[in-house]
């Protein structure tokens, strides 16, 4: 079996105590059956206390019951976690051991990246502005029977290669992010029409929108999803209150590209990232195009955060700024499994968001960098 990981993949390390949103606090902690297996075999007063943690929630599913304040109950006043320190790391729930880790399999190819929802992961991603390359590794595993995997293999095959174009036509810095994501978008449809028959059909003159009303709509989409948490919601009021009309709008963006268009690296990086972790999935729903644009919403999503957070530091945008605002999409959209399908699905069948309008759109947004 093929593994694949982005090169920064490796450089990974939790930094624990020393990050600023802990994955320790505020996040739902499951408990899958082995540990909890595990768990119901440690003697003394530990194993109490982490039996007397846990709770099963409404679906039946078992994690940690968190504190009042949102802390891990097993995390210390050092923000340090009492599991590893007394049990070992070993001792940890999967979800414990994994995050920020996500995986993708299909055929013979497993690939795994890590989720911009955690700080440092947006550290690694974002302080070099060098490409995102990826590395493979031969591991013994298998998953499925040989039937699925022969006819994932033939596929997957297909669709790494048109990932691969569409990744180059992202690299290509001599021309505005914007300019690239709408190449990819004229690239993937057409992609989609020769592998899978194509996507649902455009009106020829069909009404794009403008930048606003797209932003407009953006924030419905997001008001419908299922909140992580009252940040989310508490940012989007902020962010229409902000951007309260189109003037405004049109303004705020130029003026964030004027003092700003050092970050167009990162957006580049977005895009490579939203790619390398949805792309393959259209190996079971044949809608490698669905994938493209939520890729493309998302970064202009992100966009809007970008400028929204610069305007509140009366201009300037930092790294800092660059992995917050990232992690604060992630966190909300691609911890929610039911989320990001919502989105797709929108993105899918409302007109303002079809391919030639959005890819129109996404032309419109190079006014902001003149």
């Amino acid at each position: 079996m093929i593994l694949r990981v982005p090169s920064y993949y490796k450089e990974f390390r939790c930094i624990a105590d020393k990050c600023k949103d802990s994955c320790c606090i505020g996040w739902g902690i499951d408990i899958d059956e082995d540990t909890r297996a595990y768990y119901s075999g440690i003697e003394g007063t530990f194993g109490k206390r982490l039996r007397d943690a846990l709770e099963t929630d409404e679906e039946g599913v078992v994690g940690f019951k968190l504190r009042e304040d949102g802390w891990c109950p097993f995390l210390n006043e050092k923000k340090l976690c009492e599991i590893c320190i007394t049990l070992g790391e070993e001792a940890l729930s999967e979800v414990c051991t994994e995050y920020p880790r996500f995986t993708m399999e299909y055929g013979n190819v497993r690939e795994k990246c890590l989720c911009l929802s955690c700080e440092e992961v947006g550290r690694l991603l974002f302080s070099e502005e060098e490409n995102v390359t990826f590395e493979e590794y031969e591991i013994a595993d298998a998953w499925q029977e040989e039937e699925d995997t022969e006819r994932e293999m033939e596929l997957g095959g297909k669709l790494e290669d048109i990932r691969n174009e569409t990744i180059k036509i992202l690299e290509n810095k001599e021309k505005s992010i914007f300019t690239r994501m709408a190449e990819v978008l004229t690239y993937c449809k057409e992609a989609q029409k020769q592998l899978f028959g194509g996507a649902p059909e455009e009106e020829e003159k069909a009404d794009i929108g403008t930048p606003y009303e797209h932003f407009s709509e953006r924030m419905r989409l997001f008001e419908e999803l299922e909140p992580f948490g009252e940040e989310w919601g508490d940012l989007l009021a902020q962010m229409k209150q902000t951007f309260f009309s189109a003037e405004v709008y049109d303004r705020l963006h130029r003026e964030f590209w004027e003092m700003n268009r050092s970050w167009e690296y990162t957006y580049e990086k977005l895009m490579v990232y939203f790619l390398f972790r949805y792309f393959m999935r259209a190996v079971y729903d044949d809608n490698l195009f669905g994938k493209v644009q939520f890729a493309v919403l998302s970064v202009l999503a992100i966009i809007d955060l970008d400028v929204w957070r610069a305007n509140c530091n009366g201009g300037t945008f930092s790294l800092k700024d660059r992995i917050e605002t990232a992690a604060l999409y992630a966190k909300e959209v691609e911890h929610s499994e039911e989320n990001v399908d919502l989105l797709m699905e929108d993105i899918w069948f409302e007109e303002i968001f079809a391919g030639d309008s959005l890819r129109t759109l996404v032309l419109n947004y190079n006014t902001y960098r003149k």
